[in-house]
């Protein structure tokens, strides 16, 4: 994944994000109230075990807060200054990308849906001063983990794929999010990992024919 693909998935990611809150968010959360989502065991364990594994019972900034601490002392040491660049970038990434998840929620304000069932009023308005849905904290950050790491290792994208995609299915199929919350995540991280993979002037480690900028870069970037 390079710095174009990065930008293209921001950009289908909005796109297909005012397209559900239009015509796909509640016609899938009707359907996940029907078939009975909300107690889905596997639905439920899947996103406690991926919440044990980010660390989120110690903090919920535990995995950002870790790998930054990781670069710093990566950064100590000559040797290991190119780890530290890659920590650097991820944890990056990863940081803002929930943060800024996180300040969305109290601008947009918008109710779950289990919570616009329990209303009885099918509500996809967003400035109404009650909720915190959009966009979903679990999705930003498990997709702010993906896009870094497809972005330095491409080979590896689809197997890493696979968490992101569950956390975003787990979080819709129970009533915690509209579509159009996970799909804004994902959005969100493509961008924000855009962003620091310019600031950074970060690479792919694969073997794709380097461009004359990249040939510029400094050695320890990778």
């Amino acid at each position: 994944m390079n710095r174009r693909q990065l930008a293209y998935s921001a950009l289908v990611a909005f796109v297909l994000t005012l397209l559900s809150i239009f015509l796909l968010d509640q016609p899938i959360a009707a359907f996940a109230q029907r078939i009975g989502g909300r107690q889905s065991p596997l639905l439920l364990e899947g996103t406690r075990w991926l919440e044990f594994a980010a660390g989120i019972p110690i903090h919920r900034f535990f995995l950002s807060y870790l790998l930054l601490a990781l670069a710093a002392i990566f950064f100590i040491v000559k040797n290991t200054r190119a780890i530290a660049w890659i920590l650097l970038f991820i944890g990056s990434a990863h940081f803002f990308t929930r943060i800024t998840a996180g300040v969305l929620k109290n601008v947009f304000e918008r109710l779950r849906p289990f919570e616009v069932i329990q209303a009885g009023n099918w509500d996809w308005k967003f400035f109404g001063g009650h909720g915190s849905s959009f966009p979903s904290g679990h999705a930003a950050l498990f997709w702010g983990l993906f896009f870094p790491l497809a972005f330095l290792f491409p080979r590896y994208r689809l197997p890493l794929l696979i968490i992101p995609l569950f956390i975003s299915v787990a979080r819709v199929g129970v009533l915690d999010h509209w579509c159009s919350d996970v799909i804004a995540s994902a959005g969100l991280a493509a961008l924000i990992t855009l962003i620091f993979a310019w600031a950074l002037r970060m690479r792919t480690t694969e073997n794709d024919p380097p461009s004359p900028e990249i040939d510029e870069k400094p050695p320890h970037r990778v």
